[in-house]
């Protein structure tokens, strides 16, 4: 978890290593802590094949929310075993849509059921200590509640952002829409907002840092929740030989959340005739496959929700 929040805080990609087994690509999750010494990334960290280091006890928690110095035993999964989890892993993903468009194929994102490739996952969960998750759970309804408020004052916005309109498109572009808007001063009664804060705990201090908050893309929810399942099912295929509990994995309902809150907002505009839930995506979208777990939510769970899938040439 350093060596990741380190990549974090550098703009690095995560270490991943490569599986001779195709394009699997499982990444390193586990950080030891010895007694009076400072956390680093275990030696043991590769096995034959996809790299993956199974099972630690998890840490301590004091009071304060800091790891205590006693650190569990790292159990290194055999060969053998690292390559059962990970061709099973492979047939789940492609059972179950955890599946992206492969980037080496021409028409991957253009044309759905071609060029697929299973989505990038850790072979196993990160322990996550329950301190730190219902701290992340406590603090989401108010960055929520700070995102909408911000949102709604429109001077504040654009002097904010004044100095990044100068040097991203991108912003610039949003900024001279939303600018178009104030001048309008059309006022919407109905507003929905999907977010998704990223989170890691930094090895340095032990503090739950936060990453990034996304207000504009929030995606692989469809896949995150795919990731929660197939770890269920590997530990359970193999709890006895990772000594671990497929109960513990701590469940992921994303999508039919996200499904319940586009369809809530599509109610509140009292008008099924012309209400549509719009899902705009761009061009070549290698993550279609996570955009249309929501769509296909929308339609099984709220069938009467009407949906329309654009593909755009600009976010804007």
């Amino acid at each position: 978890m350093a060596a990741a929040a380190a990549a974090a805080r550098s703009g690095a990609h995560p270490p991943s290593f490569a599986s001779s087994l195709g394009r699997c690509r499982v990444l390193p999750v586990v950080v030891v802590r010895r007694p009076g010494g400072a956390a680093r990334p275990s030696p043991l960290l590769a096995p034959a094949r996809c790299a993956a280091a199974v099972g630690t006890a998890a840490p301590k928690v004091e009071g304060g929310g800091r790891r205590s110095s006693e650190q569990g035993q790292l159990a290194v999964a055999p060969a053998r075993l690292v390559d059962e989890l990970v061709e099973e892993a492979l047939v789940w993903s492609s059972q179950h849509g955890l599946v992206v468009g492969d980037k080496n194929h021409p028409r991957s994102g253009k044309a759905p059921g071609v060029g697929l490739l299973h989505a990038p996952f850790a072979l196993l969960p990160m322990s996550f200590s329950k301190v730190y998750w219902d701290q992340a759970v406590e603090l989401a309804p108010l960055f929520n509640e700070l995102v909408d408020r911000v949102s709604l004052d429109g001077d504040f916005l654009q002097e904010t952002l004044a100095r990044t309109k100068e040097v991203d498109s991108f912003t610039g572009r949003l900024l001279d829409i939303h600018a178009k808007m104030m001048k309008l001063n059309r006022k919407e009664d109905v507003r929905l907002g999907l977010t998704r804060s990223d989170y890691m705990v930094d090895g340095a201090t032990d503090q739950l840092l936060q990453v990034e908050l996304n207000t504009i893309s929030t995606s692989s929810n469809g896949l995150a929740c795919g990731v929660c399942e197939l770890h269920r099912n590997l530990i359970r295929q193999h709890e006895r030989e990772l000594g671990l509990d497929p109960e513990s994995v701590v469940g992921n309902t994303a999508i039919a959340q996200h499904a319940e809150a586009l369809a809530g907002a599509w109610a509140e505009f009292n008008n099924q005739r012309f209400s549509v839930v719009l899902v705009v995506v761009q061009p070549e979208e290698r993550y279609m496959y996570d955009q249309y777990w929501i769509t296909v939510a929308l339609r099984e769970i709220y069938p009467w929700v009407l949906s329309r899938i654009k593909e755009t040439v600009n976010y804007c």
